[in-house]
């Protein structure tokens, strides 16, 4: 039975973790809708303590007893039913009068439909800003469970059983949502415990470096960029690396094994000369100078990949290119914006034609900008457990990403459109960028050391991600700098026997026992043996999957996409097709 005393009545501002459990497959006069059939709260600084009853009339009554800010796990999901409510009951959308009214709402929703934050002025006057916990712990609940070592893992329930209105839910089914509160907000105890205050764990990790320098300190080291500059600069910005040869595609393989960098990007903030200060423009060809000497410039090239060598120039908004696809080969004059470590792997691995040079910046360069920094945050996840480690993981990872913010601000904003709701984009907004050149860098420096190692061990290289290597081989080939710990060097993650890689961000990999450590899944007979990634599909479609299942044009269900019904948001299965 749910607990009936209070998970906090504070004065003040409190911290609460919330979650709806709500219908999947409900029709009302022939159409599909949904409600919440019961509801959980608890008190970050009260994590095990959770306030559980049904129905969202009782939880608006509860939410709004006093000032909180009050963290769904998927606020994108739970945010929309809270949507319905207010605008529903005659509360009012105000963005730049937020605040002015009892009764009024605002959100914080980009471009994409991310969910941030939504914040209401009850009518009887308190505020409640709900908030998004999955952009300060992006991973799954039971995944936070196993990170943070809690007691208590996450439970199973029948999502698809029939729960109409005043259902009155069974032991097991409060037990699950009381997990699923508790552990999150666990979680958010020690995050908020470490002043992780911002909205996002990348803000939280830029206010903990500002705070080892001054304002002016920050602002000389990285001055605030012209819109247009920052925008060419920009171009250069690319992701991970991720890619598997054709070679070893769609066929079951035999042994190997798996190599991650540690911490790949704190690595590269301790060790690399990285960029600061007010570049200069050069004209034409951009050569290094002693006191410039990191470049980032336009070249219009022609290309032709090296006998056994793996292609690593990838051309994005370009409709002669697949945005995914590495090419081999590029025979028309193409122009790119690239780093001067872009540029020596580009070398290195093709047959390039620089046909002109359109201009570009040079850079102060300081290696150990970060050191404070890394240095505390690694001291205190090689000395801790559970959830310390894991917030200081957190720190480590989170910080370069937020010198490259885009500054270009795109939003959206509910309405209510035929009885639901919906999101419609707002004017665009532009705030200053931080130090785009920094992200731009660290992010070219981590794909040529990746890189570099799957070319260094090319005949057994089977696929890569970011910072991880598989390869066809049983032992660590040599040259490759092993350490289990150590900043920079790869550790063996686990090895496996056979293995089946699709494309990126898709393959399957057999272990030879039951791992004795996580490895995110948890299959069943035969499928507890893989190692199982496919983009597209949750995991709990793809944890039974093997070998097998690999065929193509195979279609899988359980793949689930949102829909806006009255009373907020369904998610509807649909049919993935695989391709091999």
């Amino acid at each position: 039975m749910p607990s009936k005393q209070r998970a906090g009545a504070k004065r003040g501002r409190a911290n609460y973790v919330a979650d709806f459990e709500t219908t999947t497959d409900e029709y009302v006069n022939g159409e599909r809708a949904t409600h919440v059939w019961s509801w959980g709260l608890a008190a970050t600084d009260n994590p095990k303590h959770v306030e559980m009853s049904t129905d969202l009339d009782s939880f608006i009554t509860r939410i709004s007893e006093h000032n909180s800010t009050t963290w769904f796990h998927n606020l994108k999901f739970d945010g929309m039913f809270i949507l319905y409510w207010l605008m529903t009951n005659d509360y009012e959308y105000f963005d730049s009068k937020f605040g002015a009214d009892k009764g009024t709402f605002k959100t914080l929703i980009d471009g994409m439909g991310k969910f941030y934050s939504i914040t209401v002025r009850w009518r009887n006057g308190h505020t409640t800003e709900f908030r998004d916990s999955w952009k300060k712990l992006p991973m799954s609940a039971k995944r936070v469970a196993v990170a943070f070592k809690l007691d208590e893992g996450k439970g199973t329930i029948d999502y698809r059983k029939d729960r109409p209105i005043g259902y009155e839910p069974t032991p097991a089914e409060w037990d699950y949502l009381r997990r699923d509160v508790s552990i999150i907000a666990q979680a958010m105890q020690e995050v908020l415990a470490n002043g992780m205050t911002k909205l996002t764990v990348a803000s939280d990790a830029m206010a903990e470096y500002k705070s080892f320098l001054n304002d002016k300190s920050f602002a000389a080291a990285f001055p605030i960029l012209s819109p247009e500059m920052d925008s060419e600069i920009r171009r250069a910005y690319r992701g991970g690396y991720t890619y598997g040869p054709k070679r070893f595609q769609s066929k079951i393989l035999g042994s190997g094994l798996v190599l991650d960098v540690n911490s790949l990007y704190p690595s590269v903030m301790m060790g690399a000369a990285l960029p600061y200060g007010e570049p200069e423009w050069v004209d034409g060809k951009v050569e290094p100078s002693k006191t410039h000497p990191l470049t980032v410039f336009s070249i219009t090239f022609t290309a032709k990949l090296r006998k056994d060598h793996i292609p690593v120039i990838q051309i994005k908004g370009n409709n002669m290119f697949g945005a995914t696809e590495y090419l081999e080969q590029i025979e028309e004059p193409t122009t790119l914006m690239i780093t001067n470590v872009d540029l020596a792997l580009y070398q290195k691995h093709y047959h390039l034609t620089i046909l002109a040079y359109g201009g570009g910046w040079r850079f102060r360069s300081a290696v150990g900008m970060f050191k404070q920094y890394i240095d505390k945050w690694s001291k205190i996840k090689e000395e801790s457990t559970g959830g310390k480690r894991e917030v200081a993981k957190l720190h480590l990872n989170s910080l370069y990403g937020k010198f490259a913010s885009n500054p270009q601000i795109t939003s959206k904003y509910p309405v209510m459109d035929d009885g639901v709701v919906k999101l419609k984009r707002a004017p665009d907004d532009v705030r200053d960028p931080v130090y785009t050149a920094m992200g731009v860098f660290i992010t070219s420096y981590a794909r040529s050391l990746i890189i570099t190692a799957a070319q260094d061990n090319y005949d057994v290289f089977a696929y890569c991600d970011t910072d991880s290597l598989h390869l066809m081989c049983d032992t660590v080939p040599d040259g490759i700098d092993i350490h289990p710990t150590r900043m920079g060097a790869f550790k063996l993650e686990y090895t496996f026997q056979s293995a089946f890689y699709i494309r990126p961000k898709a393959y399957l990999e057999k272990l030879h026992t039951f791992p004795c450590k996580d490895l995110s899944h948890v299959g069943h007979g035969e499928a507890c043996l893989y190692v199982t990634h496919i983009a597209g599909l949750p995991e709990d479609v793809t944890l039974p999957l093997t070998f097998a299942d690999m065929t193509d044009n195979k279609v899988f269900s359980g793949k689930l996409t949102p829909k806006s019904v009255p009373g907020g948001i369904v998610l509807v299965d649909i049919p993935f097709r695989l391709k091999l």
